[in-house]
This record gives C-alpha cells, sequence and structure tokens, in this order.
C-alpha cells in the first residue's frame, strides 16, 4: 500500500511539472526570461565607450549623448546623420544595430532600416522581450557620399483583438550603444576635419580625476570645445595634454547660426518635421525652442498652424497641441477640414527656457467592428506654419555676467577636486561664460570663477569670494536654463552637486526683469536682485 501510494504521488508530481513547465513559469528559474527585468545601458558612456577612430578601421555609435534613441508605438520613427570623412577614404563598411525589444503578444513589426532614402532592411519583431541585431553592407555609392543618412522606422499593427488606442503602444525598441558604424579606410585618420566629421561633434575628454586637483587647463579647452558648439563625453578615454589643445586650435565654430534671425520662425527648420507622413491611428510633429535662441530672445506669441491631410471621412480624427506637457487646443476634424487653418495662442506663463512643441493628429475609423483594420491618413505640415513674434522679450542675467567677466581681465580659475561627471557638469556650465573671449590668469585677477562639488555650500562659506558674487548651477528640470542668483545663505546653488561660484570685483548694471517664464519650483533673482515678474 505504501508503494502504491508513493507511485501515484509521483505520477501526480510528474503532471504538475509538465502543466507548469507548459505554462512558462519556469522561465523565471531558466535562460528563456533573462529578459524579464527590463535593463536600460548608460547611453551617454556607451557612446563615448564605443567610438574608436584608430587605425584604418573605425566605429562611430549611433547612441549619442545628447539623447537616448529610443521608437516608442507602432509606427515611430528617429534619424541620424553619420559624416564620413573626406581624406581618409572609406573603401568598404556596414552599418550594423543592436536593438532590444519589448512587444506584445501577438503585435507584428518590424524594424525598417533607410540608408539615403533607399530602404535597405527589414527585421521582424521577436514577441515578448528579446535583443535583436542587424548588419547592413554599405553600397559602393553610399560610400562615396559625404554623409550616411540612415532612419529607423518601427512599422506593424498591434494585436487584431484589441480595439484601443493602446494598440499604438504595442512596441518599444531601444537602440543599444554597440549599434553604429564600421568604417575600413584607405589611411589612417590624420586630420582633425576627418576626427570631427567620425566623431559627430562629440569630443571624448579623458578624465580621471578623483580625489585630486582638478586638470584646470583640460577643464578649460572642453569649456570652450562646448562653447564652440561641440559635445564633450568626460570619461577614461578620449584627449588630454596637447592632443586636447591642438584640436581646440583647429576645431571650426560649429555653432551656425544661433537662433533664427527674424520671426516668423518656420517648424520646417527641423528636418524631420518636412514631408508627406501616411499614418494609421496616430502620428506627432514635434518643434523644440530655446527661449535665448529666438529673435533678439523675444518669445512667440502664437502658432500658426497650417496642413493638409485626407482622406478623413468615415473616420473620427482628431487635433492635440501641446506646449511643455500642457494642452494648448483640441479640435475634432470634419471631411471639410483638408486644410487646416488655424493660429493657437502660446502663453508667456507656460514656457521655459527649453521649449517642447507638439502637434498630433489621431485618426480612427467610425466602424468600431473593424477591430484593428488599418486606413492610411496622408498628412503634411506646410512651410506656411511658423511662429509668430509679440511675446515679453526674455533678460538672461547671464549675458550680464558674460559682459561683465570680458570687461575686466584676467580671471582667476581655481577647482576642487572633480570627478568625470562633475567636469563635465562643470563644463557646461563654464562654457555658459563665454571662455573662448575670457583671459584666465591668477596675477592681478579681477574676476574669480571657483568650480565647487560635492559640499558647495561648505566650499562656498570657506571661500568667503571679495567682491559681488554669483552662483551657478542647472537646475533638476532640465528645460530650465541655467540658473544665476546671488550667493547667500539662502540660495538654492548651494544645495546643487556642482556649482561654479563667479565673484567680481565691480558691480553689474541693473538688470530689466525678465520676461515671466515657467519656472521650477520658484522664480529666479537676476544677478541684480530684481525679481522676475509674475
Amino acid at each position: 500500500m505504501r508503494l502504491w501510494g508513493i507511485g501515484l504521488l509521483a505520477l501526480v508530481l510528474v503532471g504538475i511539472l509538465i502543466v507548469i513547465g507548459r505554462t512558462g513559469l519556469f522561465d523565471g528559474l531558466t535562460d528563456r526570461d533573462r529578459m524579464a527585468l527590463p535593463y536600460f545601458h548608460d547611453f551617454e558612456r556607451g557612446s563615448s565607450d564605443f567610438i574608436d577612430i584608430k587605425g584604418r578601421s573605425v566605429f562611430v555609435a549611433q547612441v549619442h549623448p545628447d539623447a537616448p534613441l529610443i521608437l516608442s508605438g507602432l509606427p515611430s520613427y528617429a534619424s541620424k546623420t553619420f559624416r564620413l570623412p573626406i581624406d581618409s577614404r572609406p573603401v568598404s563598411g556596414t552599418y550594423e544595430i543592436a536593438f532590444r525589444v519589448d512587444a506584445a503578444r501577438g503585435a507584428q513589426g518590424a524594424l525598417r532600416i533607410t540608408i539615403n532614402g533607399i530602404k535597405r532592411a527589414d527585421v521582424i519583431l521577436a514577441e515578448g522581450r528579446s535583443e535583436q541585431k542587424a548588419r547592413v553592407e554599405l553600397t559602393p555609392s553610399e560610400l562615396a557620399s559625404r554623409e550616411l543618412e540612415v532612419k529607423l522606422a518601427l512599422i506593424g499593427r498591434g494585436p487584431l483583438q484589441e480595439c484601443t488606442p493602446n494598440e499604438a503602444m504595442s512596441a518599444v525598441v531601444a537602440i543599444e550603444a554597440p549599434s553604429g558604424l564600421h568604417v575600413t579606410l584607405d589611411k589612417p585618420l590624420s586630420t582633425t576635419r576627418d576626427r570631427l566629421a567620425l566623431w559627430g561633434s562629440l569630443v571624448p575628454v579623458d578624465w580621471d580625476g578623483v580625489d585630486k586637483p582638478a586638470d584646470l587647463p583640460r577643464l578649460i579647452a572642453a569649456a570652450r570645445l562646448v562653447d564652440k558648439g561641440y559635445s564633450v563625453y568626460f570619461g577614461d578615454k578620449g584627449l588630454s595634454g596637447d592632443d586636447l589643445t591642438d584640436l581646440l586650435q583647429q576645431a571650426p565654430d560649429n555653432r551656425g547660426r544661433r537662433g533664427p534671425l527674424a520671426y516668423p520662425v518656420p517648424l520646417l527648420s527641423d528636418v524631420a518635421n518636412a514631408g508627406t507622413r501616411r499614418f494609421d491611428r496616430e502620428t506627432t510633429w514635434r518643434y523644440s525652442y530655446a527661449a535665448a535662441d529666438l529673435p533678439n530672445r523675444e518669445l512667440p506669441k502664437t502658432l500658426d498652424l497650417r496642413m493638409i491631410m485626407g482622406p478623413i471621412e468615415d473616420t473620427r480624427t482628431t487635433l492635440l497641441v501641446t506646449l511643455n506637457g500642457r494642452l494648448l487646443a483640441t479640435r475634432h476634424l470634419s471631411e471639410e477640414d483638408d486644410r487646416l487653418n488655424q493660429s493657437i495662442a502660446l502663453p508667456p506663463e507656460i514656457q521655459m527656457a527649453r521649449n517642447d512643441l507638439e502637434m498630433t493628429l489621431t485618426s480612427y475609423d467610425h466602424d468600431d467592428m473593424r477591430c484593428g483594420a488599418m486606413r492610411l491618413i496622408a498628412a503634411e505640415m506646410l512651410p506656411a506654419t511658423v511662429l509668430q513674434g509679440g511675446g515679453p522679450r526674455l533678460e538672461l542675467p547671464i549675458l550680464q555676467l558674460r559682459a561683465a567677466l570680458q570687461a575686466n581681465p584676467p580671471i582667476a580659475l581655481a577647482s576642487s577636486p572633480l570627478t568625470a561627471p562633475d567636469a563635465q557638469t562643470a563644463a557646461r556650465i563654464l562654457a555658459e561664460l563665454a571662455p573662448n573671449r575670457l583671459r584666465f590668469e591668477d596675477r592681478n585677477a579681477r574676476s574669480t570663477i571657483h568650480v565647487l562639488s560635492g559640499d558647495v555650500a561648505g566650499q562656498a562659506a570657506k571661500l568667503r569670494p571679495k567682491g559681488r558674487s554669483w552662483i551657478l548651477h542647472y537646475p533638476e528640470d532640465r528645460r530650465q536654463d541655467l540658473v544665476v542668483e546671488p550667493l547667500s545663505p539662502q540660495a538654492r546653488g548651494l544645495s546643487a552637486r556642482v556649482a561654479v561660484l563667479v565673484a567680481l570685483l565691480v558691480d553689474l548694471p541693473p538688470a530689466p526683469a525678465p520676461a515671466p517664464l515657467a519656472t521650477t519650483p520658484s522664480p529666479q533673482p537676476s544677478p541684480t536682485g530684481s525679481k522676475p515678474k509674475r
């Protein structure tokens, strides 16, 4: 009887194991579920670590430290332009991409790769969470061009059984740092313009400073590169010493024209907004602008939106316009709205130093029973879509500090020990002071600049700088511009992780009250202590 009971128990256990195996409950204990916990890599460090321009074989990463590259929803789009060297010519090459997929069960999608306008590859997305790769061999005509425009499109449709707008988010693709361009050259790189072309205006700076004095010449050289319009990344690979100095001297100004010369400002100046779009369910046009780069620093007052679209009969088509996540306008479109002509007010109180404007069209079939059916609508933003001026003029305290420092040389520069991340932030702050126009020298200094990190409040208290002093730092909300505030026990910059303290032996002229920009969490005082109007 005991043996019979043991045998019956064994059969029951085997049956349970089979059921568990079929339902996938063992996946958490096996390699099949290695992707159960999404892991998102450091795209900034990845961009630097995977840039290699030594010898004849070079590699340039797809991901740039300005922002990660994520395609969300079906459809969604992204693009990247690779500049090819001129003095050393490519003889062969490949575009390689590694990406992380999170696709809903039943989603049918592909990642499409287009190079210089020619469709080169479609990669079917695996269901669930996975990692995938693709390699595209470059053609002779592509290698002979000055640049390669690589466009990525996430196309397809969501699960057929779902009849909600959530279908648009049935797949997400994150481009991994090892993605990019592999090129074999006829000879090793030897010129600055070739290096800058392959770097994509990103200059890696070697920095291993930990608990030792900061390398001030290297720090100010990096800040001057940022002031010229380049991006820098501090890490354990990159340029230092004479190499960095030589590149700074040879690098041309990369800023281009800072902002438009006059209103109206066309939204098609962002090439991503140009051309006709064919979409099912939803598409979005985006335009970002910095208040400091606008004509005469004047905030825009209205958006003139001009579009052509169709066919929209028998659909529920809606327009939504947002600024910095705040809803500005909504509108249900009818058959007569095949040409959209609408002006939308841009309130100054919700504008920030850096602004994101989004215009979204959503369209669904009136027949709810046609679940999952695709109905393509075409839409195009017209050249007459512009930002119109007329808003309040923005006065920036940083402009006063720049002028005062340039008028009172020389400037003494000092710094606390800086880690690589601290040094990168410090270089960006110093670049706001236009360091290419400043003369640094400790002897007979009339102004001082101190870079502080770690215990900023404690270091500022020990310095006790002479003259008028201001503290500069970046707020947590990166849509806000650099904060410039008088040094006082209540200054918010004293709680920052990295800050720059500027001390002048001269006073600044009074500044007009700045425009009422949105701030977090309270308005910023100008260097003279005046407060913005509300």
